[in-house]
């Protein structure tokens, strides 16, 4: 006799698949599921907010964008995510109150020209006068700039109203 035909074989399987659909009938039915959070809408792994809290003390991140260097489209709009993960990161080992109050204002991130490498560092001054977080990017200098030059400066996240003592005379990039 084969082994398909064999009685063993056939009670052994049917056994095995028994216990493992009721095994698995049983951990999705009382395992314990999170409950969402009212309000809150879960996407891609991102919190997205649909009530905002009041607008006046909105949480931002500003990036200054070196506009001397004349960096194309593409090569801004990576320094900018450098600035945003840099700032994201140092924000989340420093101060994660912080971070949950810029996410829950939709993690806005406002581009803003800088004219040169002195008014970045004046910037960034100020912002650690005003105890605001700062991150100055530095290219590696594989495409456009020379490497170890200052491009792009994340001021942030803070609130709307003390971002604008620091940045609020910038033009947007």
């Amino acid at each position: 006799m084969g082994i398909i035909a064999s009685n063993s074989y056939l009670a052994a399987f049917s056994m095995g698949a028994f216990v493992g659909a009721t095994s698995a009938y049983f951990l999705v039915k009382f395992r314990g599921v999170p409950k969402p959070k009212k309000d809150v809408v879960w996407q891609n792994g991102m919190e997205e907010r649909y009530q905002f809290e009041d607008t006046a003390d909105e949480f931002r991140l500003i990036l200054g964008v070196r506009n001397d260097l004349k960096m194309q489209k593409g090569k801004v709009a990576a320094q900018c995510g450098h600035g945003a993960m840099a700032a994201y990161a140092k924000t989340l080992s420093s101060s994660p109150k912080l971070l949950r109050n810029w996410l829950r204002n939709g993690g806005t991130k406002i581009a803003v020209r800088v004219d040169s490498e002195e008014q970045l560092l004046e910037l960034d001054k100020k912002a650690k006068e005003m105890n605001v977080l700062s991150c100055i990017i530095r290219d590696a200098g594989q495409t456009q700039v020379l490497p170890g030059t200052r491009t792009v400066i994340a001021i942030g996240p803070a609130p709307k109203s003390v971002l604008d003592k620091i940045t609020g005379h910038l033009k947007l990039y």
